[in-house]
């Protein structure tokens, strides 16, 4: 596999470091795509069907757009890890890998005989991550958690709507991919203190810690107040004006004037509140938030967003644009930090979406994802296995490659566990 991205020195930041995929849905499959596009080396392991988001199609084009995207430069091993054969297999695959993730239900690993403690006896430096509903420990450790579920019971569902108490869940699937940048950011560090001679770790991450982690205004808030927080809209918990408003061509913008930016407002909205008391501080703005966006938002009314937006942020006023995703994926500013990479190899005019750090502006997405059983056998000779017994676990059942799957992706099931975290 070849790298794009480069540290000062122009090599990979996680070269050399090997991950074992072990993962289905999203959240689990996130966190190694970070890993793989900062560089690391990322064998994925598949049930001899496919993992299940290749049957999952979007789009005229009937490809599994999904998979592809998430799973961008990876290896794939397709694996029956039921039997006997196919666990020695990642066992001993294990032995030869730096990091293993896996976003099964608590204990199926355990059960499979391929757990922290079952690997961590020949392979004492491993950063073995699992990502969950719930975690590993807990009473709810065993209730299945999805990306809606994990959402609600964390809180945020309660604060995530309109005013008038509609309820809403975020339009992103915040704890799949949250779950999946904590794990990697649990694995860059477990791979720190590994390295440094002092043994591999278990990494824990729970999809609804992930989002309720996050909760740091909302839990500032009603421990300061004592009342449970509620829903607001687009506004702030903490400050006004700060939240959305409609122009005269019906496109909306964000703003956020807090205290210094303030009178530049008023300035550029050309009116006088200053002998109002109910504005006369960042406090009693916030308090009087609701009758200061009604009169904020009679004036937006009068021009249309671009005008606004241009006299603001000449003003230092912060505002922007409330995109559609059509939008984003054409912006300048995202498109000039290589955000959005077009993959015409595989895709045509599809995007493949980045990941967000940027190192001496290189690309950090690379190559497609892999067809099913495309690495089985480079993977196995590397494990020392010779083409008569490749040829007798394929003939077996135990593992295959590209030229074993004659069911359509259409007809696949997974043989594996069933992702903890699938949506």
């Amino acid at each position: 596999m070849t790298t794009a991205t480069t540290a000062a020195n122009g090599s990979p930041f996680l070269e050399g470091v090997r991950v074992l995929d072990i993962t289905g849905a999203l959240a689990g499959p996130y966190c190694t795509t970070i890993l793989s596009d900062l560089g690391a080396e990322v064998v994925k392991i598949e049930p001899l069907t496919g993992d299940r988001m290749r049957a999952r199609r979007l789009g005229p084009d009937s490809k599994p757009l999904p998979f592809d995207l998430i799973h961008r430069d990876k290896g794939s091993l397709a694996v029956d890890m039921k039997s006997a054969e196919g666990r020695e297999i990642v066992r001993e695959l294990a032995t030869r890998t730096e990091v293993l993730v896996e976003n099964f239900r608590a204990g199926a690993m355990s059960r499979l005989g391929l757990g922290y403690d079952d690997l961590r006896v020949d392979c004492p430096d491993l950063v073995y991550c699992s990502i969950s509903g719930f975690g590993q420990l807990g009473p709810m450790r065993d209730a299945k958690g999805i990306d809606l579920i994990a959402q609600a019971y964390s809180g945020l569902m309660s604060v995530t709507g309109s005013t008038d108490g509609q309820l809403a869940k975020a339009g992103f699937p915040v704890s799949d991919v949250g779950a999946g940048m904590w794990g990697a950011i649990g694995v860059l560090a477990a791979l720190l203190r590994a390295r440094a001679g002092k043994g591999g770790a278990y990494i824990d991450v729970a999809l609804a810690d992930s989002v309720a982690a996050w909760s740091l205004w909302e839990v500032a808030d009603f421990v300061a107040t004592g009342v449970e927080p509620a829903p607001l809209g687009t506004a702030h918990r903490l400050a006004a004006p700060y939240e959305a408003f409609t122009c005269s061509d019906g496109n909306t913008l964000v703003l956020g004037a807090v205290d210094r930016a303030w009178a530049a407002l008023c300035r550029v909205l050309d009116i006088d509140l200053s002998d109002d008391m109910r504005f006369a501080t960042e406090y009693e703005r916030f308090v009087h938030r609701a009758p200061l966006a009604e009169i904020l938002q009679q004036r937006f009314a009068t021009a249309d967003r671009e005008q606004w937006m241009a006299a603001l942020r000449d003003a230092g006023v912060p505002c922007g644009p409330v995109n559609s995703i059509g939008d984003i994926v054409t912006d300048q500013q995202f498109l000039a930090r290589n955000l959005f990479v077009h993959d015409e190899e595989r895709h045509g005019e599809k995007t493949i979406v980045n990941t967000p750090i940027v190192s001496d502006g290189a690309p950090r997405a690379r190559g497609a994802a892999p067809e099913l059983g495309r690495d089985t056998a480079a993977i196995l000779t590397q494990l020392g296995y010779d083409e008569q017994r490749v040829a007798a676990l394929v003939a077996a059942g135990v593992v295959g490659m590209p030229s074993t799957h004659a069911a359509s992706d259409a007809e696949a099931t997974t043989e594996a566990p069933t992702p903890a975290t699938a949506r």
